[in-house]
């Protein structure tokens, strides 16, 4: 059987994002092991491509709709005139034009996308629920447009269940998985030596982590839903009785939250460590190890790269008991909602966090464990599921 085209679309496998991360995961391991099955290509927003990667690589410009204006371009040079399939692996809200062609505003695409070129299929981030455990009436609309779905959690396949129904998730062969962690680079390092090279690692200055400083790590891009101002006010809270050292690793200092003001506002604006863009795997993985705490500060995750990767090095996690995520981590390190609020044009689910409560978890947490992500997340022992899944698409 000649190999079936498959192009995945989400950002640029080049890009640091967590988006990227699974596409470069997924891609990689469908090109090294599924060659007879697939043949894979990439096409991504926000990163210029790279010759590590033996696939090839499309970019798009991004636009106010979030269109591919040239994607009749890009299938034809990727697969001519087959047949193929097109995984999305992007927010549900950015994928209306596609999923809906009626929909789409540049005619030209709406009339490829009616031509049937490829089967649609979709692995969502979806991280809140909205009103009755649904998602909303536009995003249940957007599901129907895809032949198949996928989503990182038990959590949110059942949430697109109650949305589309029993009938259409079957229609659709409604499943989960989760994607994985590369124990491979994601493992405990030396806690000590990494935390004698902390600041040289994390922002090219000496700075040593001191034996009798709890090392708070916040690892998460600036946006409103990474609840910044919970996090802090946390370490805040931590202050009173421990000697605190922050670390954080973002993209942006001022956006949806201006980090240096809510430390200062705080009282926490000395002996930080604030990391910008682009550090590797490698280095990740040792300042995780260095950490006494992560605390994941996103108001529930889809799944949370960077609460697995922290626990894979050792180090325990903090995190709102929501989301994807919250069903893969112990009771201990989940913290409860004081209440709910809505959210948004989408009617998002989100919990309202006490940072006394996340500070008595950090605090009960057993001191100097070393802890490990669940096994299961090990790409090693989850790349056999997505084998399995992808080969029952064809």
């Amino acid at each position: 059987m000649k190999p079936i085209p498959l192009l995945i679309f989400s950002d640029a496998v080049s890009s640091p994002t967590g988006l990227a991360r699974i596409t470069r995961d997924l891609a990689s391991r469908i090109h090294a092991n599924l060659a007879d099955v697939f043949r894979v290509a990439t096409i991504g927003y926000g990163g210029s491509g790279s010759s590590k990667f033996p696939w090839t690589q499309y970019s798009w410009t991004r636009n106010e709709e979030w269109i591919v204006h040239d994607l009749p371009e890009i299938w034809e040079d990727f697969a001519g005139g087959e047949r193929g399939i097109f995984l999305s692996i992007y927010d549900l809200h950015r994928m209306f034009w596609f999923a809906r062609p009626e929909t789409c505003s540049d005619q030209r695409v709406r009339r490829f996308l009616e031509k049937l070129p490829f089967r649609k299929w979709g692995y969502f981030p979806i991280d809140a629920t909205g009103p009755n455990n649904k998602l909303s009436l536009m995003l249940g609309e957007c599901l129907k447009g895809y032949d198949r779905i996928l989503c990182y959690s038990e959590w949110a396949r059942k949430i697109v269940e109650n949305t589309v129904g029993q009938e259409q998730s079957d229609k659709r062969d409604l499943d989960q998985l989760p994607h994985g962690i590369d124990t491979s680079v994601f493992y405990p390092r030396p806690r000590a030596r990494q935390r004698q090279m902390f600041g040289q690692m994390a922002v090219g200055k000496e700075v040593a982590i001191q034996d009798d400083e709890l090392l708070v790590g916040i690892v998460a891009t600036n946006q409103a839903r990474k609840d910044y101002g919970l996090g802090i006010a946390t370490c805040a809270e931590l202050a009173k009785t421990r000697k605190v050292r922050i670390w954080i690793h973002t993209d942006v200092l001022d956006r949806h939250w201006s980090i240096p003001y809510l430390l200062a506002d705080f009282g926490l604006n000395r002996g930080n460590l604030i990391s910008l863009g682009y550090l590797s795997d490698d280095t990740m993985a040792k300042l995780y190890s260095a950490c006494d705490v992560s605390l994941g500060i996103g108001l529930a995750e889809g799944f949370g790269f960077p609460l697995f990767e922290s626990l894979a090095c050792g180090c325990p996690v903090v995190h709102c008991d929501d989301g994807g995520a919250a069903e893969h981590l112990p009771r201990e390190m989940k913290v409860p909602a004081e209440i709910y609020r809505i959210e948004g044009v989408y009617g998002c689910h989100r919990g309202v966090h006490a940072p006394s409560e996340w500070a008595k978890a950090v605090l009960a947490l057993e001191p100097g464990l070393r802890y490990t992500v669940p096994k299961h997340l090990d790409w090693n022992n989850l790349w056999p599921q997505w084998e399995a899944w992808l080969r029952k698409g064809i």
